[in-house]
């Protein structure tokens, strides 16, 4: 189904047309974006860090559960639908508008970069994040190199970074008392495709 065209829709004409739609699209205050496939390594990384964060909290018996990429997230100060690549929520889950497939409350949420959407990952993106209440850590991996960024809410609010640029790191979460290694993250993942060399005679 194409979009028609129109500058501004409301809340309720988005998810009207989305839900109609044969592609997703995310909801930037009225504008509506169409969202692109994802690569095998995009795929493999958000399979690879929400398997293993799911894995660490049913161990831990934690009462959060993990979402991968099709959950819809509602961002209401922002006025923004959009589709994370994985999600924490812990406790029970809030939901928009009585829908029960629009939350409202993770704790910790991923983000896979490809080099058309880092730059909106830690700008426009991040600023939508921050102005979830219940948010606590925001995770965004490349999927190009080794390279994670974790930004972490501390007790007066503020947000730290700490940077992952090895494998022999692990990414550490303090709101979830957990840590994953980065190998982990980017196992499966080969950065450097081994190239044939066929010698001449």
């Amino acid at each position: 189904m194409a979009i028609a065209r129109q500058e501004i829709y409301t809340p309720e004409e988005y998810l009207a047309l989305d839900e109609k739609s044969d592609t997703r699209h995310e909801y930037w205050n009225g504008e509506m974006y169409m969202i692109s496939g994802s690569t095998p390594a995009h795929n493999r990384i958000t399979l690879n860090l929400t398997g293993a964060l799911d894995r660490v909290l049913a161990r831990r018996k934690a009462p959060c559960t993990v979402y991968a990429t099709d959950l819809r997230l509602r961002i209401e100060k922002a006025n923004v639908f959009s589709f994370p690549d994985g999600m924490v929520i812990c406790g029970e889950l809030e939901y928009y508008a009585k829908r029960r497939d629009v939350v409202l409350n993770p704790i910790v949420i991923v983000e896979v970069m490809s080099d058309s959407t880092e730059r909106f990952d830690h700008t426009k993106k991040f600023a939508a994040y921050r102005q979830i209440p219940s948010l606590q850590a925001y995770v965004m991996v490349d999927q190009r190199s080794v390279f994670a960024e974790c930004f972490q809410k501390d007790e007066s609010g503020q947000w730290i970074v700490q940077v992952y640029d090895s494998l022999k790191q692990t990414l550490r979460l303090d709101c979830l008392g957990v840590g994953i290694p980065l190998r982990a993250i980017y196992a499966q993942i080969n950065f450097r495709p081994q190239l044939k060399i066929v010698r001449r005679k």
